[in-house]
């Protein structure tokens, strides 16, 4: 209890409040924890670098929305399968084995693709392919990469930990999409995903480098199924976590997959941008991402968590509404940028508010649970990309925005748990 009270009080009374980058940074005077976020860096450039070129592949080759929304769904199969599982391997088994294994995998995988779009033999089975087999990937590293990181520095800046992995990605992020726009006007699509299966080889090289922390052995050592069980039976039965996944999933279902899942029919047949328009959109939603992080890291003095995800997730719904009614691609990417911050923003406060809630011994398999809000995403496609069909990307967009909001209000009437939802609550 007392750990849990300095955690909170250090992110709360440090001097984050007056913006300083210096204790912002103070978890990379740690030599691991800086070889493993430079080496996640590198990871998530390799994941953006595939999600701002995927969705531009599978419109080119199929030209249907619906098709794009599709693949990109697929994805959520082996995060809805394996979240939990990723969970109890990260709290289970060796984190510098588990997290080479990932990236190796996904090495492979990319550099098949890569070989695949060259030869000009990508049927649409192939597609599906791949999203499901990188999908996979993703979802057994993210856990171990999170879980480790938090635990790589003194507790009373693991919060500070948080944020710089959330800072991390959205460098990835801002970087990584307008590259590979670049690259797939240079190289072409398949030397863009030859690029992406490189970072994956570099990112497990990185992990070598790491000396994780030992972590003691139960007394009593369960089975890997009983272990999960005992997961979800606490996530479930804790009304804070329960509640703080429900709220993330009402935009990660509804708002996220209007830009990974329409970017792309924006860029090509609203704006008539190309791949790099792609791009553009979601370096400017990395942009956001990056100002909502700092903002974010200001707001966790609020104590009133749970308003300030109800305000993120408008600002999301507000932004995203710009965005379908810009008249022209450079108000477009205004829209992009405020939505990256609102997502942000929320985000940040969510998943830190469950990992604060979650006891040590189960991190990893609470942090798992974050791994649904991607699967989220890819069922989303699923419903936007259709819409996309029928609508054009615009309307998709607008019917999104107005279901997030009625889903959100919602939540927030009925749940008197996120309504009184405090950051003192864990003192």
């Amino acid at each position: 209890m007392r750990r849990a009270k300095r955690a909170v009080t250090s992110m709360a009374g440090s001097p984050l409040k007056a913006g300083s980058l210096r204790s912002m940074a103070a978890p990379l005077a740690h030599r691991d924890f800086r070889r493993l976020w430079g080496g996640s860096l590198v990871s998530y450039s390799a994941q953006w670098l595939q999600q701002a070129s995927l969705g531009w592949v599978v419109y080119e080759l199929t030209g249907s929305g619906a098709l794009v929304g599709a693949v990109l769904g697929v994805r959520a199969i082996p995060m809805l399968a394996l979240a939990p599982l990723s969970g109890v391997a990260a709290d289970r088994y060796d984190r510098s084995r588990l997290l080479q294994g990932c990236q190796w995998f996904a090495a492979m995988v990319a550099f098949a693709f890569g070989v695949a779009l060259a030869l000009d033999a990508v049927p649409t089975w192939v597609l599906f392919a791949f999203s499901l087999l990188m999908g996979s990937a993703v979802v057994l590293d993210r856990p171990a990469r999170q879980s480790a990181m938090f635990e790589l520095v003194p507790r009373d800046i693991a919060m500070k930990a948080i944020a710089l992995n959330v800072i991390g990605n959205n460098l990835a992020r801002v970087i990584a999409p307008a590259v590979s726009g670049f690259l797939m006007a240079w190289i072409g699509i398949a030397g863009n995903f030859l690029v992406e299966g490189g970072l994956c080889v570099a990112a497990a090289l990185l992990v070598l480098s790491v000396n994780f922390r030992r972590r003691e052995q139960p007394r009593q050592i369960l089975s890997a199924s009983s272990e999960l069980a005992a997961g979800l039976r606490y996530a479930v039965n804790n009304p804070t976590i329960r509640v703080l996944f429900l709220m993330g999933t009402s935009g990660f279902l509804l708002l996220v997959p209007a830009t990974g899942t329409l970017f792309p029919i924006y860029a090509k047949d609203v704006y008539g941008t190309g791949p790099l328009g792609v791009g553009m959109m979601f370096t400017a939603v990395g942009v956001g991402g990056i100002t909502g992080a700092y903002v974010a890291g200001a707001l966790s003095r609020v104590d009133r968590q749970g308003l300030v995800q109800l305000s993120a997730n408008f600002a999301f719904v507000v932004a995203m509404l710009g965005l379908a009614l810009s008249p022209n691609f450079a108000i477009a990417l205004v829209f992009c940028v405020f939505a990256g911050g609102a997502e942000m923003v929320m985000m940040t406060s969510n998943i830190t508010m469950m990992q604060m809630a979650a006891p040590d011994a189960m991190r990893g398999r609470i942090t798992s649970l974050s791994l649904f809000y991607p699967a989220m995403i890819s069922l989303g496609g699923l419903i936007t990309g259709p819409l996309a069909d029928l609508y054009g990307p615009g309307g998709a967009t607008l019917v999104a925005a107005i279901a997030c909001t009625a889903a959100t209000l919602a939540l927030y009437t009925c749940s008197a748990r996120l309504r009184h939802l405090r950051l003192s609550d864990f003192k």
